[in-house]
């Protein structure tokens, strides 16, 4: 099994391949999947001293269905878009002199109608925005609000303001996941109070959509163990799991234990937290390593459909090798920091009741980044499960099937054979889901020059179907 390119022929007739050389576009590319819809590129392009906004609306063969062009000042920065009920939400910011502006523009977007409209706003936090969704009109998204801190801001339908979450009875906290429960129609967000720190607590919050809150409690307290972030998925209605990492508190016995924990928050109550302690790994040195560095672990969200739940938690430390300088010719041994190993990543499905199931570790090799963040995702398909990440021009997946036997094994397959060996083209890319059976790919490609990559990349985005 292995993911094939649909851009040879699509239905026989076109590729199913769109690519935005840079002339056709002034700033930063996006694009927004809108699910069977199809999706939309969203771009600014220059008209003399003005700004146009440009939303190109495709079907899901990337077939033109719609342009929209939308005047907006020069100053304003994108920052996110949102699907939902066949409306596409676009949160534009002002920005002057590298500095964001606590006001901004968000434009919708009709799919079906194809039309758009624009409302300014105020009161935007002016640091980056992420993890920005739409339901029902109403638009969430996190934003740092001051170090180490983050905060839940909502934007109520047609209104111009924007508001904060605000927990006063939970002060310094930091915004770990949040989910918006469409059938009760609220926000469940998890809070993290002194995240850096051993005395931190996980708070689960429960507000209107507007964000009016109506319900806080603390996750139980083991005593012993302290848990250090928390991620979110919804079981049934009024019925959570959480999963996280865990650590031994200061000063306990087993102070150097580690691992995963699940529980279930069901109508206002928390089962017992179950703890799976991570597998003892080795301490890594070489020749290249300065001493030894402590293994560290990072929590995923949670992938699911409407009956099985894959938490993922990868292991990584810090690499470091030995640098040698010469001070008035006197050789000097320094460390410097290269990136991130990634080890691997430990992989645990629950059930739609929040039971355990099955349990894997996935390994890696030799996976060097510069940036700190999760690599594996699992997605369910109706007979089987599909595990894969991107790690420079290559795909790794494994499959199994609906008893979590493994039917195809580890593989990786790279994805952009280069032709030229010469000025080989270099890409970044992200791939998720699309609908059914199908993902999207997306990124930029360069020719590699040389010392450096091409100024004029190009855009792409790829349907791809995994058969």
């Amino acid at each position: 099994m292995v993911f094939a390119s649909l851009c040879t022929a699509a239905q026989g007739h076109k590729p199913v391949r769109l690519e935005f050389p840079s002339s056709q576009y002034t700033g930063e590319l996006n694009c927004q999947m809108c699910g069977e819809e199809g999706v939309c590129t969203i771009f600014p392009t220059e008209r003399g001293d003005s700004t146009i906004l440009n939303i190109q609306h495709y079907d899901a063969n990337f077939s033109r269905v719609d342009e929209v062009r939308i005047a907006v000042f020069p100053q304003q920065v994108y920052v996110g878009s949102a699907y939902d009920q066949h409306t596409v939400y676009i949160l534009y910011q002002s920005k002057v002199k590298k500095k964001k502006e606590p006001h901004g523009l968000l434009v919708t977007y009709h799919v079906k109608e194809h039309k758009a409209d624009t409302l300014s706003v105020r009161g935007l936090p002016t640091d980056d925005i992420t993890q920005l969704s739409a339901y029902n009109g109403h638009i969430f998204f996190v934003c740092p609000t001051r170090r180490n801190n983050s905060d839940l801001f909502f934007i109520a339908p047609k209104a111009d303001y924007v508001k904060a979450l605000s927990l006063n009875e939970v002060p310094e906290y930091t915004i770990d996941d949040y989910i918006i429960d469409t059938v009760d129609e609220r926000i469940i967000t998890c809070a993290n109070t002194s995240s850096n720190s051993r005395d931190n607590i996980i708070w689960l919050c429960e507000t209107t959509l507007s964000g009016e809150v109506t319900h806080t409690i603390d996750l139980p307290d083991t005593g012993i163990y302290r848990f250090q972030n928390a991620r979110i998925a919804q079981l049934a209605p009024s019925k959570y799991l959480i999963a996280g990492t865990y650590q031994a508190r200061r000063g306990s016995v087993d102070n150097t234990a580690e691992g995963s924990y699940a529980t279930v928050y069901d109508n206002g109550n928390f089962t017992e937290p179950a703890l799976y302690p991570y597998p003892q790994l080795s301490t890594y040195t070489n020749t290249n390593r300065t001493g030894f560095s402590e293994v560290l672990y990072l929590p995923s969200r949670i992938y699911h459909d409407n009956t099985r739940y894959a938490f993922v938690t990868e292991a990584f430390y810090p690499e470091y090798r030995y640098s040698t300088t010469y001070t008035y010719g006197v050789p000097m041994t320094e460390s410097v920091f290269v990136g991130y190993q990634f080890v691997n990543a430990e992989v645990k499905i629950f059930d739609a009741d929040g039971n355990l199931q099955w349990e894997y570790t996935f390994p890696y090799d030799n996976m060097l980044t510069s940036s700190m963040y999760t690599h594996l995702r699992v997605n369910f398909f109706a007979d089987k499960v599909l595990f894969y990440y991107l790690y420079n021009q290559n795909l790794v997946t494994m499959l199994t099937n609906n008893t979590m036997e493994v039917i195809d094994p580890i593989r990786s397959t790279n994805l952009f054979p280069s032709e030229n060996k010469i000025e080989p083209t270099v890409f970044t890319t992200g791939l998720l889901p699309w609908y059914g059976d199908n993902f999207l790919m997306s990124g930029y490609r360069y020719k590699n020059t040389g010392s450096s990559k091409s100024k004029n990349p190009v855009y792409f985005i790829n349907k791809l179907r995994y058969q």
